[in-house]
C-alpha cells in the first residue's frame, strides 16, 4: 500500500493501519506500506517516531522509487525499511549496449543485501530485463511482465485459481531491426558526411563510417532523396555509432521500413580528416 508524504506526516497514521489490520483480519507482517524518498525533506524526530510507531504494528516497510528523489542515504542507517524498491527508470535500457543501469541495480542490490534489506525490480516489461535483474540478484520483480493492474472482481478470480503467474512479453525492448548495407548522408551543424547503415528500426539505427563520435551528438540522416530524420548518437566505438531517432520511422504494408524503399542518397564530397571524427 502506498503511503504518501501527507499520510505519513499525520500522526494517527499508525492508528488508522491498526484498525485497518483489525477490520481486515490480516495479520501485520502480511501489510506493506511503500514510502518515498520525500518524506526524509523534513527530517525530523518526528519522522523517526513515525518509523518507530509503524514498526511496532509489525507491518513491513519498503522504501519506494529508490535514487530518484532526495537520494541520501544517510537515512538508511536508521530508517527501518525492509525491502528497497528499484526505480523503473533504471530498469528501462538497462539491457542496451552502453547502459550504465545495470551496474546502478547491481550497486543497490549490494547495498541492500548489506543492510539485510530485499529488493524490487519495478516496471520491468520484457524478458531480457527479467533475465537481467535476475542475474543482478534482484529478490522480487514488479511489473508488467506478469501481469497489468487488475480490477478487484478480477484480481480475486486469479487468487481463486492459484497463486501462478507466468512471465509473457516480448524478448526485448528494443523494435525488431533490419539488416542491410545503404549509403546514408549524416549532416552536423552543416557539415555533411557519407556513412553506412548496418541495420536499422523504427527507433534507431546502427551506422558506421564516423570515428569517435561524442554521444549526445545530434545529427540529420538523410535516408533516402526524400527523407530526412533527426538523430541523436547514443553510443560509439571507433566507426560505429548506436543513434536513436526522434520519431519513429513508418512501416509500409509489407512491415518493412519505408524511408529506406527510395533511393539512397548520391554521396557527398569530404575530406578525409573531416570523416574519421565529428564533434
Amino acid at each position: 500500500v502506498n503511503v504518501s508524504p501527507l499520510q505519513f506526516a499525520n500522526p494517527a497514521l499508525p492508528a488508522i493501519v491498526t484498525n485497518a489490520l483489525a477490520n481486515a483480519q490480516v495479520a501485520p507482517e502480511r501489510l506493506e506500506l511503500e514510502i518515498t524518498e520525500s518524506v526524509f525533506l523534513n527530517d525530523d524526530e518526528g519522522t523517526e517516531h513515525m518509523f518507530k510507531a509503524l514498526k511496532s504494528i509489525g507491518v513491513r516497510l519498503a522504501l519506494d522509487d529508490f535514487g530518484t528523489g532526495y537520494s541520501s542515504l544517510g537515512y538508511l542507517k536508521t530508517a527501518p525499511f525492509d525491502k528497497i524498491k528499484i526505480d523503473q527508470s533504471f530498469v528501462r535500457g538497462a539491457t542496451q549496449p552502453g547502459s550504465r543501469n545495470g551496474a546502478i541495480i547491481a550497486s543497490i542490490v549490494s547495498l541492500a543485501e548489506a543492510l539485510g534489506m530485499e529488493t524490487t525490480a519495478e516496471g520491468v516489461e520484457t524478458l531480457d530485463e527479467l533475465d537481467l535483474v535476475r542475474m543482478l540478484g534482484c529478490s522480487h520483480v514488479q511489473g508488467y511482465i506478469y501481469e497489468r493492474p487488475l480490477s478487484s472482481m478480477n484480481a480475486a478470480a486469479r487468487l481463486s485459481t492459484g497463486l501462478m503467474a507466468i512471465a509473457q512479453g516480448p524478448r526485448s525492448a528494443r523494435a525488431s531491426r533490419q539488416s542491410m548495407l545503404r549509403k546514408v548522408v549524416l549532416d552536423h551543424g552543416g557539415h555533411r558526411y557519407n556513412a553506412m547503415v548496418r541495420n536499422i528500426s523504427q527507433t534507431g539505427a546502427l551506422i558506421e563510417g564516423l570515428w569517435n563520435v561524442p554521444p549526445g551528438t545530434i545529427f540529420r540522416v538523410v535516408l533516402a532523396d526524400n527523407h530526412v530524420v533527426t538523430a541523436t548518437c547514443r553510443w560509439s566505438n571507433e566507426d560505429r555509432l548506436g543513434v536513436e531517432f526522434s520519431l519513429p520511422l513508418r512501416l509500409d504494408e509489407s512491415g518493412r521500413i519505408a524511408a529506406v524503399a527510395g533511393r539512397p542518397p548520391a554521396s557527398v564530397e569530404t575530406d578525409t580528416t573531416s570523416q574519421r571524427k565529428v564533434g
